[in-house]
């Protein structure tokens, strides 16, 4: 067990080698981007702005999804927590999941059985509602604007729609589960938090609707940096399919993951394939400066009030 006294030490610790490695890529592929960024200055404002809304976003959502666990989480301390989880998932592992539940359970006791489950429906909500909307783009405002859905995206966007049908699955009932329901109750009840709160459940598809926006806008700024004609249709897919990155977290932030299944995406839609992996390099090295400089602020500010059970931390 590590001393209460030295944990902000070791969470710093933390922070500064992931920072060390991202400055060690940078570093690696300066001559490749320095040029890019040449491109358009106002470009890159715009993505570094859009980078820094995401972990506020995805503060409400662990504020408004924790609280039904039984944490008592404020708005800043969720700001916060996304902050750090975001800047650990930059972690060949998945750093950001862990980070989350060693806080919560830490400061607020809530249970990991409980924490996972939830975490893995939060998931599943969101790669259906990617999968809904990517599937209602191809199917109504890509052949608006002239252009045929191609066969590949119809079936993964499917794909990715069908599996809300996991979160209708009644695990309750099942009489396997009901045998183990002493051990399980924990994990039944952060699976089923989503089902039995409508308004919770379209609170979070509405704040994942923001995200998946606020990822089109990115993508479209990035390729039009490029110059590449780029519509909104095509940035909105591009935004549905990067939600699939979430399942490889083997290298650091989904290096080399993202800029593959968007750059895909991208010349099933026509463009080059080098440009658009450029492009998605633009994003994630903007995107990178914002999530060190949020993810440090956030490790520092939870670091200090980490210990102790009294409460939300100050300052």
């Amino acid at each position: 067990m590590i001393p209460e006294s030295r944990r902000p030490i070791l969470v710093t610790i933390v922070a500064l080698a992931i920072a060390a490695g991202l400055i060690w890529y940078l570093a690696a592929n300066a001559d490749r981007y320095v040029d890019l960024l040449r491109l358009s200055a106002p470009g890159v404002l715009w993505l570094f702005l859009l980078s820094l809304a995401f972990p506020v976003v995805n503060g409400l959502i662990n504020t408004y999804m924790f609280r039904n666990l039984g944490a008592r989480l404020t708005h800043r301390e969720g700001f916060l927590l996304a902050s750090t989880a975001t800047l650990a998932n930059q972690l060949p592992l998945p750093g950001g999941l862990v980070t989350r539940g060693v806080y919560l359970k830490q400061r607020h006791g809530t249970s990991y059985a409980a924490y996972l489950s939830a975490a893995v429906a939060l998931f599943v909500c969101s790669l259906a509602a990617y999968g809904a909307v990517g599937l209602a783009v191809l199917l109504f405002w890509l052949p608006w604007q002239g252009a045929a859905p191609p066969a590949p995206l119809l079936v993964g966007f499917s794909a990715m729609a069908a599996s809300a049908g996991l979160l209708l699955i009644p695990v309750r009932r099942i009489r396997l589960l009901q045998r183990f329901r002493g051990r399980l109750e924990q994990v039944i009840e952060g699976w089923s938090l989503l089902g039995r709160d409508p308004g919770l459940l379209l609170r979070l598809l509405g704040l994942q609707t923001v995200l998946m926006v606020f990822f089109a806008i990115r993508y479209w700024i990035a390729f039009r940096m490029l110059s590449q004609q780029i519509s909104p249709a095509q940035a909105a897919l591009m935004s549905c399919s990067s939600i699939l990155t979430q399942l490889v977290s083997l290298a650091p932030g989904g290096l080399g993951v993202r800029e593959a299944v968007v750059g895909a995406v991208a010349a099933s839609l026509g463009f080059d394939l080098p440009v658009s992996v450029a492009a998605v390099g633009v994003d994630r090295l903007v995107s990178t400066v914002a999530i060190v400089l949020a993810g440090w602020y956030g490790t520092l500010a939870l670091g200090r009030g980490f210990p102790g059970p009294e409460g939300p931390p100050r300052g």
